[in-house]
């Protein structure tokens, strides 16, 4: 009895589906290829739910004949291949010739096209992949595409499909990679009738890097001027070394105007920035790569991402020297950038302002003398209406006043006698006796003068023998041994902490040793504590990230941040968990969404990596000097939890050097 045997012609169609069909953002991106290759110049996207019920694409290229509709939603039915020889020089986006068939098998689909020169298009309506209508139609010029309800006929699809606002970040990626690739055509994207993605398509690749890397990252990149290395040329924007990201989700690689992901490319990208950005930090950007169709190999897998070159080598050079000579030809040198507070014009003070508003004196160039006084202003001249300054003035300087604490001078002043009444008593002298007339032999009495108060010298401090004593003896403890009988000794390469025990030496790995020790705290706590940020902190996310944050924001607030959705792509961070260092706010999120995009976690293991990562952010860093108070303390933590044998990632945080091995090492035993 014959066991194999051939498949259904709609079978077959939900096989290919599942290849080239996984979730929205596969016909969003099959569906502007299409268009892209139509000789488009301006592409519509919109989408409602996400894309699952309602994904439209409009463009106004060069559309179908009414009889080549119909066959365009057949398996392996193309117009850009007509032979063997074209696979070898693929210069088209689409090709394959599987995408309409595979969307049109899981999809309720109507198509609306229309040639320049037509006078009517033609409208088809398909369900399951079978042709429901076929009839004459007005539409406009190109085609428009509507796609309905996403895997109805296959409802075990649909459990493999996320969140609508994670979905719909997908379907922005796709837009945002066709953009950059093709500034040349106008792009927007609609999403549940509000429009979050436009570029102009006036041919400058800057709208579209504006668009998609924001206004903040742009203002920090540099523009790499198109190179050509034997034969290849490369061209794009990068950003300066101080701008790196903590994670390489803003590297776009193009290869001949198709988005792929390449890791020769991303290597070289990287090795341009070596000894120039922070360790622990990626850069980012956009790279165009311009070779001959045949020296790389797009058929490689459906989804028309990954690409073979035939040889490596000098597309990783024309990278890397592309890139290398932007960065040292320009200032890399971060800018600060100083804002004057613009003043308030005299029509848009508020009321509050107009009453505490002073009239701006007048300069006069002509010099005035000091003592000069002013002159009175007559009630019959107007004066010059003064400048209104704001009420925040400067106060002015004071005038001097005559100090009452010593005697006016003297001058030509003779005592009148008459007015003597007896003797004058200073304090502090002897009686003067009192003189009658002041004859010519006679000195006149002088004025008291105030005593002169001599401030004392500060004596210099000196340090008792017993001050002395006490710091040495405070100096002693640190190196005697703790309750687990181990002597601190210091630590090495400002990594390792070095204890000296009974039976030998033990290395202690103070990040993991300390990440595990927070990371043990936070899970036994009902809930984190937090840290109030004075000001909130907005951080700006691509597309994939912000729907990564999205869909895990119930677990990233339970792991003790206080974040929520700050218009599109962007999130505002009120609170940090009180381990976290709030100048970190920024690298923190930007791990978490690439954590978020990249985990395959479930949903109760979930909270345990984020936990983790807020652990390890929050750690003592290897390489950062450590008091020796902070050494003890963590060794002696380390040594009496037997949870703390190794971290998080499974690293040991202990390591222990018998002192058998140690004489072994230096030969004082034979064996």
């Amino acid at each position: 009895m014959a066991i194999i045997h051939e498949l259904s012609s709609h079978l077959a169609d939900l096989i290919a589906a599942g290849e080239v069909v996984e979730r929205p953002s596969s016909v969003a991106k099959e569906l502007v290829e299409n268009a892209i290759d139509a000789g488009s110049t301006r592409i519509t996207v919109e989408i409602e739910n996400g894309g699952i019920t309602y994904l439209r694409i409009a463009d106004n290229g060069c559309g179908m004949a009414p009889e080549d509709a119909p066959i365009a939603f057949r398996r392996h039915a193309t117009s850009k291949l007509r032979s063997e020889d074209d696979l070898a020089a693929i210069g088209t986006l689409g090709f394959r010739g599987e995408a309409l068939a595979a969307i049109s098998s899981v999809t309720r689909i109507d198509l609306f096209t229309r040639q320049k020169e037509a006078i009517a298009g033609v409208h088809l309506h398909l369900e399951a992949g079978d042709i429901q209508v076929n009839e004459e139609a007005g539409c406009p010029e190109g085609t428009t595409i509507v796609v309905r309800d996403l895997f109805y006929n296959t409802p075990a699809r649909m459990k493999f499909l996320k969140k609508d606002f994670t979905e719909a970040g997908y379907v922005l990626g796709v837009v945002q990679h066709a953009a950059l690739s093709h500034p040349e055509i106008a792009f927007t994207l609609i999403r549940d009738g509000k429009q979050v993605f436009t570029t102009d398509g006036k041919g400058k690749l800057i709208t579209p890097v504006f668009a998609v890397f924001g206004k903040e990252m742009t203002a920090n990149m540099i523009e790499v001027p198109e190179n050509e290395h034997n034969g290849l040329k490369v061209h794009g924007y990068i950003v300066k070394p101080h701008a790196g990201r903590a994670n390489r989700s803003m590297q776009h690689f193009f290869v001949n105007g198709r988005y792929v992901k390449s890791r020769l490319m991303q290597a070289a990208l990287e090795e341009s920035y070596r000894n120039a950005i922070i360790t622990g930090k990626y850069p980012s950007g956009a790279i165009f790569l311009d070779l001959p169709l045949s020296a790389v190999d797009v058929n490689v897998h459906p989804a028309k991402t990954e690409v073979k070159f035939s040889q490596e080598k000098p597309v990783f050079e024309a990278v890397y020297i592309a890139c290398r000579n932007a960065l040292a030809a320009n200032d890399n040198t971060p800018q600060l950038e100083h804002k004057e507070k613009p003043v308030p014009r005299e029509d848009n003070l508020t009321h509050e302002q107009q009453r505490f508003a002073v009239p701006r004196p007048v300069q006069d160039d002509k010099p005035r003398p000091f003592a000069q006084p002013l002159k009175p202003q007559l009630a019959a001249e107007k004066p010059d209406e003064p400048e209104i300054e704001d009420f925040l003035v400067s106060v002015p300087p004071r005038t001097e006043r005559q100090s009452f604490m010593s005697a006016p001078p003297l001058g030509n002043f003779k005592p009148d006698p008459s007015r003597a009444i007896g003797r004058i008593k200073l304090p502090g002298r002897p009686d003067v006796p009192e003189t009658n007339n002041a004859g010519a032999g006679q000195t006149a009495a002088k004025p008291p003068q105030p005593e002169e108060k001599k401030t004392p010298a500060i004596k210099p401090i000196n340090v008792t023998y017993e001050v002395k004593n006490k710091l040495r003896e405070a100096e002693k403890t640190v190196y005697e041994p703790l309750d687990s009988g181990v002597r601190v000794i210091g630590e090495c390469f400002h990594t390792y902490i070095i204890g000296e025990g009974k039976d030998g030496l033990i290395l202690i790995d103070k990040h993991a040793a300390h990440e595990r020790i927070l990371f043990n705290k936070m899970r036994a706590e009902t809930v984190i504590p937090q840290q109030q940020l004075l000001t909130p902190v907005v951080v700006e996310l691509t597309g994939e990230e912000a729907a990564a944050i999205q869909e895990q924001l119930d677990d990233i607030r339970k792991a003790g941040f206080a974040i929520d959705p700050f218009g599109e792509n962007s999130f505002a961070v009120r609170s940090v968990p009180a381990y976290i260092e709030s100048g970190d706010v920024q690298s923190v999120i930007s791990e978490l969404a690439e954590k978020a995009m990249n985990s395959r976690a479930t949903v109760p293991d979930r909270l345990d990596d984020l936990i983790h990562m807020v652990a390890c952010k929050a750690a003592i860093k290897a390489g950062r000097g450590t008091s020796m108070i902070e050494l003890q303390s963590l060794c002696e933590r380390v040594l009496s939890d037997e949870n703390v044998r190794s971290c998080p990632h499974g690293r040991p945080t202990t390591v222990r050097l018998t002192k058998y091995e140690l004489d072994k090492m230096f030969k004082r035993v034979n064996q």
